[in-house]
């Protein structure tokens, strides 16, 4: 039985968000960002992260925990406000949702990653990349504070 979301709006809000990061990549915009290519990978982050919230066989405070990210991507006003940076403002959506990824790598079995990740590869492996890229992305400040922001 697959657990992936079938809600409208989640696939609404990947379809829009998709459009909007590669907009911003094939612009000129984007090169003044370091890491500005890791932003391609938002879209599928927020799949996942939607359908592993969702997912009865993860643990209860994983979901909600899950959830609270999901709501932090798809907020315009945020640490690093979209609504205002214009889509550069999803730097910190990314890393909070690495951070989330990481975290639910150690929580949930491969069976329920792999059946939830759309994307290439293993999101583990993502999830380290844009980590590794984190402090330059949104500085040491930001880093810490989504740190902080998920619980223990």
């Amino acid at each position: 039985m697959s657990n992936r979301p079938s809600q409208p709006r989640v696939a609404s809000f990947y379809g829009s968000l998709q459009a909007r990061v590669d907009a911003w990549l094939a612009s000129g915009e984007a090169a003044r960002f370091p890491h500005a290519d890791l932003y391609r990978h938002l879209p599928d982050l927020y799949r996942f992260l939607a359908g592993v919230a969702l997912d009865s066989r993860v643990p209860e405070r994983e979901r909600a925990c899950t959830l609270s990210a999901v709501k932090y991507v798809v907020a315009p006003y945020d640490l690093i406000p979209e609504a205002v940076e214009g889509t550069s403002g999803f730097r910190d959506d990314l890393v909070l949702a690495a951070m989330m990824t990481d975290r639910l790598c150690d929580a949930c079995t491969p069976e329920v990653i792999a059946e939830h990740w759309p994307g290439a590869g293993h999101p583990r492996n993502l999830a380290h990349t844009v980590l590794t890229a984190a402090t330059e992305m949104v500085g040491p400040d930001i880093r810490e504070r989504l740190g902080v922001w998920l619980p223990a």
